[in-house]
């Protein structure tokens, strides 16, 4: 049967193809860069770039919402119409052009469509990617800052001979934007992508009348006693530090005052996605009564410093240790690694006169990355910790983010990662010790009490 969203979209395609060559002289213009913004439940915007050579439209996505792959598109009498896969779905862009700016629906098959608007992005926001002189820029970046001298196993010198005549040879930035993006994925390391970002002003509400109270972000940490033998503490995300991180922090600190003479707590990183270490060293201080090792951080200078090519090469004996009072928070442990010589062990726990001293359980899926599978390895090395669900996506590295041209952002990995036991994440994943689904919570709760020999919720 077929899916309703392609019922929709393909006649769309064949209107656009078949369209008698009378009607093209008054099309709009559709080629250049599109920032485009999609009112959804939750909303979004995306880069897209869109060429036309030969009478073929390809559109390719070149912002952080990566997740949006635009698969194919052709022109219709009035904008132009654009099938994507997002999210594990299929989507489909249906835009009218009228001069730089656009108008539409973003359509998912099974839900109303969400309106979609959008600007041609003028020259000045985002430096041309044809020619070479950002690429350049990203290379220069990777071969000073990449933690890694060996690329992780992938042949640098060549890749980057092949890719340079191909961004020399594009005809737009889309065609750039996909060698620059092939050259990235060639390495294949988590942390390490080439976005857009140009600087646009947001669209003028249409009725200011009534100005509507900004949203307000769901907690990152919540909790849940679950019966006389069991707690739950879900955090959904490492994310906060600064003052973002105050209230999370205060949080904690309640959860852990009410669930403290439990015999056992589960801890919930499914879909936690990483952040910062901040709240992760407030959560080993409720799990540690002394500091323990956490893992240790390599940078490219203790790579070259002690002529290493493999983190796993690094004697643990002779790595420093990063002060243990809390002090080094997450937006200086790069900086503190770096002055520690290039290496630096980092420990947590200690500074709570009675931490929590029960069992733990900790539940994992396929998206618990970067910092929150850290987080699962340490309490599973340190603490005996009981992992229940998937494998983490084994996406742990500790990256930076460098404007390497107007409008255009590196984000890469400057750090690597190992546990306090030698044990790479990245590439790698925490391995559950309790393999279980991870779609049904009450399923995995009771999978989760068994392992911790208590009575189900």
């Amino acid at each position: 049967m077929m899916n309703p969203l392609r019922r929709l979209l393909i006649p769309l395609l064949l209107t656009s193809a078949l369209a008698p060559a009378a009607h093209a002289q008054g099309r709009p213009e559709v080629a250049g860069n599109w920032l485009v913004r999609v009112a959804a439940p939750q909303p979004f915007s995306v880069v897209l770039s869109v060429d036309e050579h030969g009478g073929v439209l390809t559109p390719r996505a070149m912002s952080r919402q990566q997740t949006i792959v635009p698969t194919s598109a052709a022109r219709t009498d009035s904008g132009f119409v654009v099938a994507a896969t997002a999210w594990g779905g299929e989507h489909a862009l249906d835009v009218a052009v009228r001069g730089d700016s656009l108008r539409g629906s973003w359509s998912t098959a099974g839900q109303a469509p969400a309106p979609a608007s959008g600007v041609r992005l003028p020259r000045e926001t985002l430096a041309p990617l044809t020619g070479t002189a950002v690429f350049d820029s990203v290379v220069h970046v990777l071969e000073r800052h990449f933690y890694d001298p060996g690329y992780n196993g992938a042949d640098w010198a060549r890749l980057v001979a092949q890719a340079r005549p191909r961004v020399a040879a594009a005809r737009s930035d889309g065609e750039a934007y996909a060698v620059i993006s092939g050259l990235l994925r060639a390495i294949g390391t988590s942390h390490l992508n080439f976005t857009a970002v140009p600087r646009v002003p947001s669209p003028a509400p249409a009725n200011t009348a009534a100005p509507r109270a900004p949203a307000t972000a769901a907690p990152s940490v919540s909790w849940q006693v679950l019966s006389p033998s069991l707690g739950y503490l879900r955090i959904a995300s490492f994310e906060p530090s600064g003052a973002a991180l105050v209230p999370e922090v205060a949080r904690m600190d309640s959860a852990f005052a009410e669930m403290a003479a439990l015999p056992a707590i589960v801890i919930d990183l499914r879909g936690n996605e990483g952040g910062s270490v901040d709240l992760a060293y407030r959560l080993g201080q409720h799990l540690q009564r002394v500091p323990v090792p956490a893992g240790y951080f390599v940078v490219r200078q203790g790579y070259d410093a002690r002529g290493m090519r493999a983190a796993a090469a690094l004697d643990t004996a002779t790595v420093p240790a990063l002060p243990t009072d809390g002090s080094v928070t997450g937006a200086m442990l790069g900086q503190a690694v770096y002055a520690a010589g290039g290496a630096a062990m980092l420990y947590i726990g200690g500074g709570i006169a009675r931490p929590y001293a029960g069992r733990i359980a900790v539940l994992t899926d396929e998206n618990t990355g970067s910092a929150a599978e850290a987080v699962a390895a340490m309490l599973q090395e340190a603490r005996g910790a009981v992992v229940v669900g998937e494998r983490t996506a084994g996406a742990m590295l500790s990256s930076a983010d460098v404007m390497v041209a107007p409008g255009w952002r590196l984000r890469y990995p400057a750090m690597d990662y190992r546990t306090a036991a030698g044990r790479r994440v990245e590439g790698d994943g925490v391995a559950p010790d309790v393999p279980a689904p991870t779609a049904d919570r009450a399923a995995l709760l009771r999978a989760a009490a068994q392992a911790l020999r208590v009575p189900p919720p």
